[in-house]
């Protein structure tokens, strides 16, 4: 029975030796570019804007090849749209509406891409990988700039060019027919691919591409607007 519990021991160190778990931990950074998707005729996307992000991001190998990467960013997504639908501001007492708002928006997320990720095997010093996965993100913080030029005068002289719209109540540049509460769950579908360059021992840099395409309306639910902040990016990082 010793014998035999011994021989059981040995084979399975010798497994564990054999199955090639790997993690890896290193720092990250990424510059993106957001524009809006609009999901009725009353938003049109006008042009891509850039942002950036940073963090930490973590690789787990549970084959040589085959992996799960977490990471953990905090990102800034920025887009810009018009608004085409007619439109007026609750402080204005001339109620001039207008159908030519442009919004310039600026989202700070809490990130946590979690991906299945698949690397080749090492060519030289050189690895090319790819992965898929989804991202969770929290709103943190929410601004926009609203220009018309035919803004009432009420509104110009306020100068509403960083009006904060993630508060839960006192917005002084809300408009009566569109809610421009920014939602604060945001859940979009990620891919992308990569290289790593092997430095020295486990040190390595990596560089990679990813587009995000979100499934979540970027506002709270309004019957007049419904839109999705969308981004590609472009990143580099060191892992150790």
């Amino acid at each position: 029975m010793k014998n035999v519990t011994i021989l059981a021991l040995g084979m399975l160190i010798t497994q564990l030796s054999f199955a090639q778990e790997e993690f890896r931990f290193g720092l990250k950074g990424q510059a993106n570019l957001g524009w809006m998707s609009g999901t009725n005729k009353s938003i049109d996307n006008d042009g891509v804007k850039v942002g950036f992000a940073y963090g930490v991001m973590g690789d787990y190998y549970f084959r040589s090849n085959y992996g799960v990467s977490a990471e953990l960013l905090l990102s800034n997504v920025k887009t810009q749209f018009n608004l085409t639908s007619d439109q007026s501001f609750v402080e204005d007492t001339s109620n001039t509406v207008l159908n030519d708002l442009n919004y310039s928006y600026n989202v700070q997320y809490l990130e946590i891409p979690i991906s299945l990720k698949f690397r080749t095997k090492e060519i030289g010093n050189i690895t090319y990988w790819g992965n898929f996965g989804f991202s969770p993100g929290f709103a943190l913080n929410a601004r926009t700039s609203i220009t018309s030029p035919r803004l009432p005068r009420i509104i110009a002289d306020e100068d509403p060019t960083d009006f904060k719209v993630n508060d839960n109540e006192g917005d002084d540049f809300a408009v009566n027919d569109f809610d421009d509460k920014v939602f604060l769950f945001r859940f979009p579908v990620i891919i992308g691919g990569g290289v790593e360059y092997k430095m020295a021992g486990s040190t390595s840099i990596q560089g990679g591409i990813r587009f995000a395409n979100t499934f979540t309306d970027i506002f709270v639910k309004d019957n007049t607007a419904d839109a999705k902040n969308n981004y590609f990016a472009i990143s580099t990082g060191v892992l150790f």
